[in-house]
C-alpha cells in the first residue's frame, strides 16, 4: 500500500470533513420513502459513511454495506460507524463496476456523489442492478455543473468551473450527468424511474466560505494544475486569477451561488 504525501494527507482530511456533513436526512431525503425496518441495503460509494449510517437507522435492523473504492475512506468510515454504536452497519473496498455481491443481494441501493466519477455510468447501474432483488429499489444523486446561479456573476468564476468541468471530464468523468439520471435508469433497465432536482446553495457567511474553499481546493489540486499545464488549457497566472476570483466573490456582501443536484429513483423488474 502507497503511502500518502503530507498534500495528499491534507486534501483528504478537508474532503472527509466535507463529506461528513452529509447526511441521509437532507441528502437521501427522496430515497427514505422507500426504506422499510429489515431491509438489506447497499450504499455504494459511501465515503466517510456519515450517510451510510442514517440509512442504516431507516432499515435497521436489516444488513447495510456501505462500499468505496477509497481504503481510507472505508478505514473512516468504519472507525466513525464503530464509536457512534451502530450495529448493522459493515464497510469494504469494492468497485461498483465489478461487485462481489451475488445476485439479488440487496433489497435496496443507493448511490450518492458517484455516477458521476464513473467512466461508463451503464455498467456501474447495471451491476447495480444485478444486485437488487425483483423489485428493490435504487435510488441515485449526482450533480449537475452545466448550471450555476451567480452573485456577483464574473468571467473569471465561470472560466474556473469550466476549468473544473474539463478536467473531470478528461479524467472520465460527467459534470453534467445529473440531467441524465432517469435516461441512465431507464437504459440500464429499470422501471418506474422517476427524476427530479434540488438547489444546493451558499448564501450565508458559512456557505459562502464553503463554497470558496471547494472551488479553492480544486484549483489548487496537483493533478489538475498537471494537467492544465500539460494540455495547455490555461496558465498558472490565470489558474491563479480564478483562485482568487473565488476568495474576491466570497467577501462581497451579499455574495450567492447555487448548484443543481439531480436525483432519480427506479424498480427492479420482477422476471418470471
Amino acid at each position: 500500500m502507497s503511502l500518502r504525501s503530507s498534500d495528499e494527507t491534507g486534501r483528504h482530511d478537508k474532503e472527509t470533513r466535507r463529506f461528513r456533513l452529509r447526511d441521509a436526512d437532507r441528502e437521501a431525503a427522496f430515497f427514505l420513502p422507500f426504506l422499510k425496518p429489515r431491509m438489506t441495503l447497499l450504499d455504494a460509494g459511501c465515503g466517510p459513511g456519515s450517510i451510510t449510517c442514517g440509512l442504516a437507522m431507516h432499515v435497521a435492523p436489516g444488513e447495510v454495506v456501505g462500499i468505496d473504492l477509497d481504503s481510507t475512506r472505508i478505514e473512516t468510515a468504519s472507525r466513525d460507524g464503530h464509536h457512534a454504536g451502530i450495529e448493522n452497519i459493515s464497510y469494504q473496498v469494492d468497485d461498483v463496476t465489478n461487485l462481489t455481491f451475488e445476485d439479488g443481494h440487496f433489497d435496496a441501493v443507493f448511490a450518492n456523489g458517484l455516477i458521476e466519477h464513473l467512466t461508463d455510468p451503464g455498467v456501474g447501474l447495471q451491476e447495480l442492478l444485478r444486485v437488487l432483488k425483483p423489485g428493490g429499489v435504487i435510488g441515485v444523486r449526482s450533480p449537475d455543473w452545466g448550471v450555476a446561479l451567480l452573485h456577483p456573476d464574473t468571467g473569471a468564476l465561470r472560466d474556473s468551473i469550466e476549468l473544473r468541468n474539463r478536467w473531470q471530464r478528461h479524467r472520465g468523468g460527467h459534470p453534467n450527468v445529473g440531467r441524465r439520471l432517469r435516461e441512465l435508469l431507464l437504459s440500464a433497465g429499470f422501471l418506474d424511474v422517476n427524476a427530479d432536482a434540488m438547489a444546493e446553495s451558499h448564501g450565508t457567511d458559512s456557505g459562502t466560505a464553503e463554497g470558496v474553499g471547494y472551488m479553492y481546493s480544486i484549483l489548487s489540486n496537483p493533478e489538475l494544475v498537471a494537467t492544465v499545464r500539460d494540455q495547455g488549457w490555461a496558465s498558472a497566472d490565470e489558474i491563479e486569477r480564478m483562485r482568487q476570483a473565488w476568495t474576491a466573490w466570497a467577501a462581497t456582501p451579499g455574495a450567492f451561488a447555487s448548484f443543481f443536484w439531480c436525483h432519480a429513483t427506479g424498480i427492479a423488474p420482477v422476471t418470471g
